[in-house]
Order: structure tokens, then C-alpha cells, then sequence
């Protein structure tokens, strides 16, 4: 019998596909992870209404609500992040690199988050300097969300540090989770879906080194930035002082007022629900003889208008906008896969209707960053 050699390969089976075009599962994991992401989340949704509906029965109370609530909100968030890696690894993700300060990034996930951190009882000490670089706003909002979700789970005390330095200068933002005892290797190293998406993060910008270490007191991640603007700035006065509490004084959008319309009661809670974690101010409206009412009522900061879900008279409020508020901030949400365009500065002046968790926290902070 003749042996086979690679110039004299085994014939395929029979029934085998070897046509150029044969499907190969290995080729559509992305839509296999969005398809099961989609049902978890849906699922997860639905159950989470059933559970606030025997609340509002008085079929269980609302500890025992929290005992079944808190792993279906962990199931829906692992999803979430699920489709953020499928999204930014697909490349449907269209970067803007932008000169934004850093530390503004950081400080607004930490203003967003403030109150998940209290209840978790997390306490965040920070001391930032500012860090000028060019990044796609959207994406760097997003690393500092991943690294906050990765290292929560680790203790609940986190050093935050935000500085620029080495030649060529680089930003560097590092965190320290201080454990009470020494934390175990295989799982600081385990590749989980808060790891996965931030190393997905970093590959998608192109710019971030990112490094996760083992100390006897604690877990350390740093992240650094190549495209890196300017030169260290002299020490402030936290630094001139080390025995002072380390601090950060930003400026943050409590005061401000967003007027959200849109004719889809879905996305006006969710958008509203968004912007309030902010800290800002925020209604809905439906019409727009609503919104005109409300920016007759007060002054209003920041307009969302969806252009999916547009009320039937939006063309009055567009006229509006043009002769009577020419100078107010809109953030527009658009179809899934537009552009988002930006005004010139750092703010988008648009965002995905379906990326509305991942990108209209950020889009509001920059916007009203530039008119507060």
C-alpha cells in the first residue's frame, strides 16, 4: 500500500464541502456571540420585570428581590461586555482620535459611577495630573469603564493615579487594589470577560500598553498611552504636599439640565436613565411642542433628539433651533452603523441608537464639557 505524503494528500470524504465558498462555523463566531448575547440579555430583561411585578404584588419582599436580581443584573453586564468585544472587534467601531484630557475621561466614569461605588462599598482615592492625548473619545471613556469593572471585584479600596512622564512623555493611568491579604495569582491572571474586553479595547485603539501585576498588598493595572500630547506639567499642589489626602477637583455637570425627546418611550427612559447617573439633570418629551415648552420653562444645557424615533412635528423644533436657539448643544441619535461626525472639538455630535450604553455617557460629558 502507498504511504501518503503531503504531495499526495488523503482524498476528502464524500460528503465533504471543499467549494471555495463552504460556510465554516470559525468564521461566524461574532454573529454566534451576538445572537446569544441578544437572547441572554432579552431574557434577563423580561425576568427582572417579572421579579419587579411580584414586588409590586407583594409575592416576595424586596430583599429577597435584591437575592434574585443582583446575578441576572451580573448575567445582563457580562453580556453587555460581550457585545462591546464582538462590536470593537468586528471594526464597525469608526475612530475619531481626538485631543481630549485624560484625567476628564477618568474623572467622569468615576462621577458616573459614584453611587454603584458607594453601595458596593468601594472607596476611590485619586491624584491626576492632566494628561493630554489623541484617542477616540468613546473608546477611552469605554478602557476606563473596563478597568474600573475589572478591578472592583478585587477589594474595596482602589488607588487611582493619572500622570505623564519618560521621554517621549507618556500617560500612564495606574490603579492599585489594596487586599487585606495577598492575592492569589490564578485568579488576578484568569482571561475573564472584564479582561478580554479591556485587552480588546487596547487593540482596537492601536495606543494602550495595558499591565496587570501581583503585589503583596495589593493588584496592580496600568494602562499607557503612546499618542501622548505635550510634556509633564510641574507638580501640583497635592504633590508638593504628600501627606494631603490625594484629590482631584473637576469640573462635573451637577447643575446642568438635558432635555431628552424622542417619540420611543424605550429610548427616552433609557437615554434618561444614562444622563442621571451623570449627575445631570434630565426629562423626556415626546413632541416637539413639549421641548419647546420645557426650553421656554428653563434653560436647558443639552438637547438629545432622536432621529430614528422623530416626534411627527420635529420639523417645528428643527426651525426653532435654527432662528431661536442657534447656540444650544444637540446630541443626535442616529441608525445603527452612521457616522458620528464631530463638531470640531471633542464632542460627537452623534450616536448609534444601539450604542446608546456604550457611548451616550461619554457623548453628554464631552458635550457639556464645552458649554458648562
Amino acid at each position: 500500500m502507498p504511504v501518503q505524503t503531503p504531495d499526495h494528500p488523503s482524498p476528502e470524504p464524500r460528503n465533504a464541502d471543499v467549494s471555495p465558498g463552504a460556510w465554516r462555523m470559525a468564521e461566524h463566531w461574532p454573529e454566534l456571540a451576538v445572537a446569544v448575547t441578544d437572547q441572554a440579555i432579552e431574557s434577563v430583561d423580561l425576568m427582572l420585570r417579572g421579579l419587579e411585578l411580584l414586588v409590586q404584588r407583594g409575592r416576595i419582599s424586596e430583599a429577597e428581590y435584591q437575592v434574585l436580581a443582583t446575578p441576572a443584573h451580573r448575567l445582563k453586564h457580562c453580556g453587555m461586555n460581550a457585545q462591546q468585544i464582538v462590536r470593537f472587534q468586528s471594526g464597525r467601531v469608526r475612530q475619531s482620535h481626538e485631543k481630549i484630557d485624560l484625567a476628564y475621561v477618568v474623572e467622569s466614569v468615576l462621577q458616573e459611577r459614584r453611587d454603584d461605588l458607594a453601595l458596593m462599598g468601594i472607596t476611590v482615592r485619586r491624584k491626576f495630573k492632566p494628561a493630554p492625548l489623541l484617542i477616540d473619545p468613546t473608546l477611552g471613556y469605554s478602557l476606563a469603564q473596563a478597568m474600573m469593572e475589572w478591578s472592583t471585584p478585587l477589594g474595596n479600596h482602589i488607588d487611582l493615579r493619572l500622570d505623564v512622564e519618560g521621554e517621549p512623555p507618556r500617560a500612564r493611568l495606574w490603579m492599585k487594589v489594596l487586599t487585606d491579604t495577598p492575592p492569589v495569582q490564578s485568579q488576578v491572571f484568569t482571561d475573564n470577560i472584564q479582561w478580554l474586553l479591556l485587552r480588546q479595547i487596547a487593540a482596537t485603539d492601536g495606543g494602550i500598553d495595558l499591565v496587570r501585576e501581583v503585589r503583596p498588598d495589593g493588584v496592580e493595572l496600568s494602562a499607557v498611552f503612546k499618542r501622548t500630547l505635550g510634556t509633564p506639567t510641574p507638580a501640583t499642589a497635592a504633590e508638593a504636599h504628600p501627606d494631603a489626602p490625594p484629590s482631584t477637583v473637576f469640573k462635573t455637570v451637577t447643575g446642568a439640565y438635558v432635555l431628552v425627546c424622542s417619540a420611543s418611550a424605550e429610548t427616552r427612559l433609557q437615554a434618561l436613565g444614562i444622563v442621571k447617573q451623570l449627575g445631570a439633570s434630565a426629562d423626556g418629551v415626546a413632541s416637539a411642542a413639549q421641548a419647546l415648552a420645557a426650553m421656554r420653562d428653563r434653560e436647558v444645557h443639552l438637547l438629545v433628539l432622536d432621529e430614528v424615533h422623530t416626534p411627527a412635528d420635529v420639523s417645528s423644533l428643527q426651525h426653532d433651533l435654527a432662528t431661536q436657539h442657534p447656540t444650544l448643544a444637540v446630541l443626535r441619535l442616529v441608525p445603527p452603523g452612521s457616522a458620528a461626525p464631530t463638531t470640531g472639538g471633542t464632542a460627537p455630535a452623534s450616536v448609534a441608537v444601539d450604542a446608546l450604553g456604550t457611548a451616550l455617557g461619554s457623548a453628554v460629558m464631552f458635550t457639556l464639557s464645552n458649554v458648562l
